[in-house]
């Protein structure tokens, strides 16, 4: 393929992206999709390169998963715009072969821009894999090396691939200490690119906000904060836009991470958000680092708080003293997998065979479920036979949450109380887009029920949630780690919850629950005000 020149008078950034454009015109979506490749919209590109501190004469940038090169590019251009001139060497990556000369026409304009304004530029084009090429850094550098002036980076720009790795494969082989269950690979890119940093120099990424609490990068993200100190985080109000050309439908965050130099001493980091890549009306919060990264449980979250309402609010719930597991409850996902039990599953209750009904998602209505729901096309009921029975749960008390939103929701987690009373019935099947809220080996009172689904439904745990969490996905084990108040108190609420029912009083969970805990009168208010411009 041909690779266009640069036009007189075209930016280094707006040649590189259409570089891109042309490139993904002629390998679409499904060529490039299994690669992980996913361009960087030009926006988002000048953005991260206006993250960077441009403080020496002497700059080594890093460009591990360059594609064409536009984060290059849009670090050039910002240099252009500098008064100093700057001796800068550019290390790039890229394994796919088709892009390599889209990459190197990209730096050789580059080099000559800024040689123009009087810059010395080296660049270097590695057809490489990144990690396969520089895995035994991660581990020399920590435990053997002293000096690593030789190879290490000032500054490093990456928009790595997205993809799940397999086990087996040579990129989770080579770097396996880091590894847990099915990770994606831009977690290594990050790993191993923190581990080339010098100090006090600095990485800036655009990757899923999925690290940030997935229980598969919790040795990763062990590992990468005893690293780096994490300084900035960019996150986006819509997922729809940020690539949207390639139909990405995920929570992106743009995150700058510096190596100290010495002891470090910064407890802040800056929080920034705007509504999609456009960066318009861009708002920013300092935050404490101590919010932001929370340790609970025996694992590690990064947290991304986006208002003081929200700090307000991490602090009201983290000083309460119990979690789902220290209350004595369990939490777990719906046993019925319906295509995996399509067979079983009936549209009705069949009288000539045993059956049992089948809760869904949409059973949940407001804090009570409604079943059956006929109208909905799903089946009502399953089976029971050998087949199905280690499906099945007892009829209990639950909880039941939904496991999936819509980010464009107002809220993330709905949840309902499931109550012995609701079937006359020995057994209920709880299809897997539900997770289900238990007391193992023993029983869930109604006020407990209504006090655990209460507090889930309220405005102040949603807005925790939030804040913890990304993803419009709502994993067990996230919930696993959202503190809760005593027992007597989620009782209370509870009882509480039930009588403003039975009442029909218009009284809302948080008023509820800010009443029984005695929640500071300000943070309630705002917290109202909040939801009624949402």
């Amino acid at each position: 393929m041909k690779v266009p020149k640069k036009l007189e008078g075209e930016g280094l950034l707006d040649y590189a992206t259409r570089l891109s454009e042309v490139y993904a015109s002629h390998f679409d979506l499904r060529a490039r999709k299994p690669k992980g490749q996913f361009f960087t919209p030009r926006q988002i590109a000048a953005y991260m390169a206006s993250l960077s501190n441009i403080r020496d004469d002497a700059i080594r940038l890093l460009d591990p998963g360059a594609g064409t090169g536009v984060l290059s590019a849009a670090f050039c251009e910002r240099l252009l715009e500098n008064d100093r001139t700057t001796d800068l060497t550019i290390d790039a990556y890229e394994s796919d072969s088709d892009l390599l000369p889209f990459l190197r026409e990209t730096l050789r304009s580059c080099k000559m821009s800024l040689k123009r304004k009087g810059h010395r530029v080296r660049c270097n084009v590695r057809g490489d894999d990144f990690i396969l090429v520089n895995q035994g850094r991660l581990w020399k550098t920590d435990l053997f090396r002293s000096d690593e002036a030789d190879t290490s980076y000032d500054a490093v720009v990456c928009n790595p691939p997205y993809y799940k790795l397999n086990k087996n494969s040579p990129e989770a082989i080579a770097m396996q200490e880091l590894v847990c269950g099915q990770p994606n690979i831009y977690s290594l890119f990050m790993a191993l690119s923190a581990s080339m940093l010098r100090p006090g120099g600095e990485m800036i990424f655009i990757t899923p906000r999925s690290f940030c609490s997935g229980l598969y990068y919790q040795r990763f993200l062990e590992w990468f904060l005893k690293k780096i100190r994490i300084s900035h985080i960019h996150v986006f109000e819509s997922r729809k836009e940020i690539f949207d050309k390639d139909g990405v439908l995920q929570e992106n965050i743009i995150i700058k991470a510096e190596r100290p130099d010495g002891a470090d001493r910064t407890r802040t980091l800056s929080v920034s958000w705007s509504k999609n890549r456009l960066f318009q009306h861009v708002k920013t919060l300092k935050a404490k680092a101590a919010d932001a990264v929370c340790r609970k449980n025996g694992r590690v979250f990064v947290r991304i708080p986006t208002s003081r309402l929200d700090t307000d609010i991490l602090h009201v719930v983290d000083s309460w003293p119990n979690t789902l597991e220290s209350l004595g409850l369990g939490i777990s996902t719906g046993p019925v997998v319906a295509f995996r039990a399509r067979q079983y599953l009936q549209p009705s209750m069949n009288a000539s065979r045993e059956s049992v009904p089948l809760l869904w998602m949409n059973n949940i209505r407001g804090m009570r479920i409604v079943w059956p729901l006929p109208e909905t096309g799903k089946p009502i009921a399953i089976r029971v036979c050998d087949r199905t029975r280690p499906l099945l749960l007892q009829v209990k008390n639950y909880v039941l949450l939904k496991r999936f939103s819509s980010k464009e929701q107002k809220r993330r987690l709905y949840a309902a109380v499931s109550t012995k009373s609701d079937f006359p019935y020995r057994l209920v099947g709880i299809e897997n887009h539900l997770n289900y809220i238990h007391r193992p080996n023993g029983n869930l009172s109604i006020d407990e029920a209504f006090g655990v689904a209460g507090l889930l439904n309220t405005a102040l745990i949603d807005r925790y949630f939030r804040s913890l969490n990304g993803n419009t996905q709502v994993n067990a084990n996230d919930i696993r780690s959202v503190p809760f108040p005593d027992l007597r108190d989620v009782e209370r609420i509870g009882r509480n919850i039930r009588r403003l029912q039975e009442s029909r009083s218009s009284l809302s969970p948080d008023e509820i629950v800010s009443d029984v805990l005695e929640i500071d009168g300000d943070i309630s208010r705002r917290l109202n005000k909040a939801e009624m411009l949402r």
